[in-house]
């Protein structure tokens, strides 16, 4: 077993010790009972919508390029989606770029810094949505900390790719490199500026991913519609949480959303085991909801999501990969 995989199983093991460390698994048995199906038409609805509205989102970041149908890459969003709960090292986003590169002749590094770009924008609104969450409701320092750190990752990282789009050195970096090389004996040089000749036209078509950056239109539209996503997303988190009848708020959906999504980045093994459920408790336990009653929402919240993703990525990854095969031969 590779060393990331027995990394990934120690974090899984640790958060499930800790979750279920004197757990009352009856009151986790009459939370499920409580679950109260009339919103859960609603929340299908409004979940799929906004699975489908990033596939229009990822338009808007390919700046609207006419060979690309938002619904088509709505549909691809949710493959790599489901690719990346059951499949490790986000797997379903290689996937998103390797199917764009086969069907669509793009350059798949090109596909996958957009990707990359993508994600940021992800990380900076659910930043907003936890720094509001926590100045209108819950001014914790801990909690306020966290909101601040994950803000400087996504927004430092958003300022560092445009600024490496907008100033890109990569050819006069690597030319330089491979002049130094040209002074190495000979084989080894010869490898090098391989090497360097590689890499400098790899790194300069994932640069090509950040073209959007260079549009105020379409960026300030990819915006838009991450927030509106986003929204989305809070308000499905609503309805599931009102679905138990805990008189929550909707700020209560703010922390949940936020908290749960930036788990995934925690390493762990498929369907983000864990780290997903730890961080729905330390949401609600700001409410004063209790263990066993958490991981039975956590439980039914992840479960619907997982069925709806299923269920679509099943169908469309069998027709994608026809797809390729059927480019290839």
């Amino acid at each position: 077993m590779k060393k990331r995989k027995i990394f990934a199983l120690l974090i899984t093991i640790t958060f499930l010790v800790l979750i279920f460390h004197k757990l009352d698994f009856s009151k986790l048995v009459e939370t499920f009972k409580d679950f109260d199906f009339k919103n859960i038409w609603g929340i299908i609805i409004f979940y799929t919508i906004a699975m489908y509205l990033r596939g229009y989102r990822w338009k808007y970041l390919l700046l609207g390029d006419k060979k690309y149908n938002p619904i088509h890459l709505g549909n691809l969003f949710i493959v790599g989606t489901m690719l990346n709960i059951f499949l490790p090292a986000r797997a379903g986003d290689i996937y998103r770029a390797y199917y764009l590169g086969e069907t669509k002749q793009e350059k798949k590094m090109k596909m996958f810094g957009n990707i990359i770009l993508e994600r940021t924008l992800d990380g900076i609104c659910v930043f907003l949505i936890l720094l509001a969450a926590v100045l209108m409701y819950c001014k914790q320092a801990w909690i306020l900390n966290i909101a601040y750190m994950i803000g400087a990752i996504f927004i430092g990282s958003f300022i560092a790719f445009y600024l490496m789009f907008k100033f890109n050195k990569v050819d006069f970096i690597c030319d330089k490199l491979i002049g130094w090389s040209q002074r190495l004996p000979q084989k080894l040089s010869g490898f090098c500026i391989r090497v360097l000749e590689a890499l400098k036209g790899h790194i300069n078509s994932f640069m090509e991913g950040f073209e959007v950056l260079d549009s105020v239109k379409f960026t300030s539209f990819s915006f838009l519609s991450s927030a509106v996503v986003w929204a989305l997303e809070c308000y499905v988190v609503y309805l599931i949480l009102g679905s138990f009848n805990l008189g929550l708020s909707f700020s209560a959906s703010l922390f949940v959303i936020s908290l749960i999504s930036f788990s995934t980045m925690i390493p762990s093994t498929s369907v983000f085991l864990g780290p997903y459920q730890a961080a729905y408790i330390l949401a609600l336990g700001i409410y004063g909801i209790d263990k066993s009653s958490t991981l039975a929402i956590s439980t039914i919240h992840q479960m619907l999501q997982m069925i709806i993703i299923t269920i679509i990525g099943v169908i469309y990854l069998l027709k994608f990969n026809l797809e390729i095969k059927n480019k290839k031969e």
